[in-house]
């Protein structure tokens, strides 16, 4: 029986972090106990001097179209768990895509995947739908408010008998708040006022059509009495909205994306302005601040990475920002740049732990992840906060040789990642 010990460190749970060394066989963790006064040897991994985290849950991902690179990345970057969107082809059922994306997990994933269902026909989305996705062990569904260009964006009436009949099942609606045909709007304004590049994108994705459709969705979820999880919140407005449901005693679940607490608007002055273009667009510095607000008073329950393995590119011949490119790799430097910045700001090791671990997995119910106890799966992290380093793409993992974080500056670096009980 394979066993180890995880010794020296400071070990992070839910109830705080203190001394401890962890015990683990057949990749599981046997034990946490006092920390032993002796000197790491064997096959100890030497965790003297650092953090020990639970292995990280990325709750927001798009890895499929390159899954393994993606999870080799995730699992360098001390994220074991990753949830990834099944998104259907066309004409292809939701249950399909699930069953396909499944196949795709078992053969190629360097991690623990597990599948939220993507809808982008919801005119097809009915009850039998949710039954059949929930048959299958899915515990969420996510629907898009914008991208009527595509097809995705949900009414009002799917969006609120979504949220009735997935809650009834026990499963946790996701949406994706943008005001689709506002942005249709701003779109045609920002053509005729002659902005055709990355500002004409921006311009057309503003904070206010995310506030538009997060109150939208924060009131229809209160007509049919379901959670709902906002994904990749992005500005002032849409966290004081989430203030707003929770005084009522409704029950949200509220995401930001590691870009959107990193990087700020100024990144669109830069010579290759393209670079960083994702939806939503990065925002002013006020609102990064305003989401930093929301992280320390616990109103973002969850940090995901909206990992981009390849950029999605729009199927469209035209000269203007409708063509460009948009979403980028980030699942690497989730759980490092959060930590980093973090810290600075003051949060303590089990906020941080609750942000990228503990709240995502309890959000979609994964069993035994994100956690240190004995029973749960022996996936770790072995944080050093003394070492400090300076992101470069050529160091990173996913393949794609480029990454919008290029010369951050982080304090702290993984010195280990354990995952199933073996050392990475």
């Amino acid at each position: 029986m394979t066993s180890l010990r995880v010794a020296g460190g400071t070990v992070v749970t839910s109830d705080g972090a203190g001394p401890a060394d962890i015990v683990v066989t057949a990749g599981r963790i046997a034990a946490v106990e006092p920390a032993a006064d002796r000197t790491p040897s064997g096959d100890d991994v030497d965790a003297r001097g650092c953090i020990v985290l639970p292995g990280g849950v990325d709750p927001h991902s798009h890895p499929l179209s390159g899954l393994t690179a993606a999870t080799v990345s995730a699992r360098h970057g001390g994220t074991t768990t990753v949830l990834a969107f099944a998104a259907p082809a066309p004409g292809e059922t939701p249950a399909d895509a699930w069953r396909r994306a499944e196949q795709d997990v078992l053969t190629d994933a360097a991690v623990d995947v597990h599948l939220h269902p993507s809808i982008w026909e919801p005119d097809r989305l009915d009850r039998a739908t949710l039954e059949e996705l929930r048959a299958l062990g899915a515990t969420s569904v996510k629907l898009f408010l914008a991208y009527p260009e595509l097809g995705m964006m949900a009414s009002d009436r799917r969006l609120y008998e979504t949220l009735r009949d997935a809650s009834s099942l026990g499963m946790l609606t996701m949406v994706h708040c943008e005001s689709g045909g506002v942005i249709e709007a701003l779109i045609d304004e920002q053509l005729a006022a002659g902005n055709l590049g990355v500002d004409g994108f921006v311009g057309a994705r503003p904070p206010g059509v995310e506030e538009e459709a997060v109150s939208r969705v924060l009131h229809l979820a209160r007509l049919a009495d379901a959670p709902v999880y906002l994904v990749h919140l992005s500005c002032a407005a849409s966290v004081d909205l989430v203030r707003a449901a929770r005084r009522r005693g409704q029950t949200v679940w509220a995401e930001a994306c590691t870009h959107h607490l990193l990087l700020d608007d100024s990144s669109y002055t830069r010579a290759d302005p393209e670079r960083w273009l994702g939806v939503p667009p990065l925002r002013p510095a006020t609102d990064v601040e305003a989401l930093w607000e929301a992280v320390l008073d616990g109103t973002i329950d969850t940090i995901g990475s909206d990992h981009a393995q390849v950029p999605y590119k729009p199927d469209i011949s035209v000269e203007d920002f409708r063509s460009l490119a948009y979403g980028f790799a980030g699942i690497e430097l989730r759980v490092p740049a959060v930590l980093s910045e973090g810290r600075r700001r003051g949060l303590p090791w089990e906020r941080l732990a609750d942000l990228l671990t503990f709240a995502p997995a309890r959000a979609f119910r994964i069993e035994g992840k994100g956690v240190i106890a004995p029973g749960a799966p022996a996936d770790l992290v072995v944080w050093d906060p003394e070492e400090h380093w300076t992101v470069a793409a050529s160091d990173l993992h996913d393949g794609v040789g480029t990454t919008v974080y290029e010369g951050v500056i982080l304090d702290g670096r993984i010195r280990r990642v354990v995952r199933t009980g073996r050392v990475e």
